[in-house]
């Protein structure tokens, strides 16, 4: 797929349109980037010009020769002689937003293994960089006896597998060959580019915009990226690459951020765009090429198809149901319910599923907010429907008794949890009567049911954001309603 540069061209850099959409993704998800390439390939010019174009404070260090107390000031006890502090200065990286550590593969062992704790954590000296955002490095090629000897760079050695393995996206930066003709002859045209403000406001903007929708998708990822990079994990480790659990996981925040940035990009959607986005996201999340060279491209290939083999053969309407049931945000399964493809009978099957298997609070909470706009929709058939009908009664009239273990010797006794309840209750807006009476009910049915197993707080404030995403679903449709009778 050939994919058309937006942003990068537009801060002085090319070469790197078909790999802008890894670039970008890592901006949105800020997990650790490599960039391995040879000499004069726009490595550093690449990183540099982001973090001008962000308005970042930025460092960049050459790990070649730089010293580690070069990074974090001079060490000073503080007045009391409690802690250690460090003197900053303009080249400490205390304030920094984002870091480039640059020919990283040059540094010694000791020195690799001190950037551990900043790459994977943003710590240094187990302090933690508060306003850190992006961490970046680059190195040089590893030596391959197909090289030839102008190819060779001495001195650049393999990453520690365990550092290696904590950057998201190792990418191969391409060389003079691999540009076209007409990126050629923009790197080679004579402007200044270091005169021109790379601010960009537009970068900026859209990577700020997806972030938010990326940490959305991350707590219900969409089925097929799960079963891809299950499937991708298995069938590389098994062709002798391996992949550990945390690579896999880390697969899954690449594609799921790779995949937003080419919806944004307006990307085609189709199955065949999807693979292309797909293999993309893998191709540059592969860990080895930082130590070991990389996997042959054939082994990929026959992997990546095998992979999306296996997927095109679920049935669509099982994937729809797994991820329903594992889907954990309560208003994600009710628009899963409203705008879902799947065919009535499997929406009413997996209703069920949830009502006889979710948690108590997950299952009345999702009944009390819903049933009424369900019921009004005939989205699902009967029996599901008077399943969540029973489920919503049973918290609008309460039955039974609460009972509770009095421990003091005091005649006095108040529930201890509704007495959290109350509290919670009092801090409510008077200005919100109907949530302070949604609120009781639901606590009086938690605490009859024994059924709170998280602070009132939490329960409820699941419970209103459910009620108001309902409330403005119902709104919208009432108005599409009118709109055709008025038409």
């Amino acid at each position: 797929m050939n994919y058309k540069g937006h942003f990068l061209k537009g801060l002085g850099v090319y070469g790197f349109d078909r790999l802008e959409p890894i670039v970008l993704a890592s901006l949105v998800s800020g997990d650790p980037l490599l960039l391995i390439g040879k000499a004069g390939t726009g490595k550093t010019y690449l990183l540099n010009r982001i973090s001008a174009a962000l308005g970042l404070e930025h460092r960049h260090y050459n790990a070649s020769f730089i010293s580690f107390d070069d990074l974090i000031g001079f060490p000073f006890p503080d007045s009391e002689s409690r802690e250690v502090r460090y003197l900053k200065s303009p080249a400490t990286i205390w304030e920094a937003e984002s870091v480039l550590i640059d020919e990283i593969s040059r540094c010694k062992p000791e020195i690799q293994n001190k950037f551990f704790s900043l790459i994977h954590e943003r710590k240094i000296q187990g302090i933690a960089l508060e306003k850190l955002h992006y961490r970046w490095a680059a190195m040089n090629p590893l030596f391959s006896e197909t090289d030839s000897d102008e190819d060779q760079y001495d001195g650049s050695i393999s990453l520690d597998q365990a550092l290696a393995d904590r950057f998201a996206f190792i990418i191969d930066v391409p060389d003079w060959e691999e540009l076209t003709a007409e990126e050629q002859k923009l790197v080679i045209h004579p402007q200044d580019n270091d005169a021109v403000n790379p601010k960009s406001d537009a970068l900026f903007h859209f990577i700020q915009k997806l972030k938010p929708e990326f940490l959305l998708t991350m707590e219900n990822p969409p089925l097929e990226v799960i079963d891809y990079c299950r499937i991708i994990a298995t069938l590389l480790t098994e062709a002798g690459y391996r992949v550990s659990p945390r690579r896999a996981r880390m697969l899954a925040r690449n594609l799921i951020a790779v995949k937003l940035v080419a919806e944004k990009l307006n990307h085609p959607q189709d199955d065949k765009s999807q693979s292309h986005i797909f293999k993309l996201g893998m191709s540059w999340s592969i860990p080895q090429r930082a130590w070991k060279g990389g996997i042959p491209a054939h082994i990929i290939d026959l992997a990546h198809s095998e992979c999306m083999r296996q997927i095109s053969q679920t049935d669509p309407n099982d994937r729809w149901m797994q991820e329903f049931l594992r889907c954990n945000s309560l208003k994600r399964k009710f628009s899963m319910l409203i705008e879902g493809p799947a065919p009535a009978e499997v929406k009413s099957l997996a209703l069920i599923q949830f009502l006889h298997h979710g948690s108590e609070m997950e299952t009345a909470a999702f009944a009390f907010a819903t049933q009424p706009l369900l019921q009004s929709l005939e989205i699902v058939d009967d029996e599901a429907l008077a399943e969540l009908t029973q489920t919503a009664n049973s918290v609008l009239h309460l039955k039974g008794e609460i009972k509770w273990r009095v421990l003091s010797s005091s005649s006095d006794s108040v529930h201890p949890k509704w007495s959290e309840c109350v509290n919670y209750l009092s801090k409510l807006s008077k200005d919100e009567p109907k949530r302070r009476k949604r609120a009781r009910q639901f606590f009086l049915y938690l605490i009859a049911r024994d059924a709170f197993y998280h602070d009132p707080e939490y329960a409820e404030t699941r419970l209103n954001k459910l009620f108001i995403h309902v409330s403005e679903v119902a709104s919208l449709l009432l108005n599409s309603e009118n709109d055709l009778q008025h038409a």
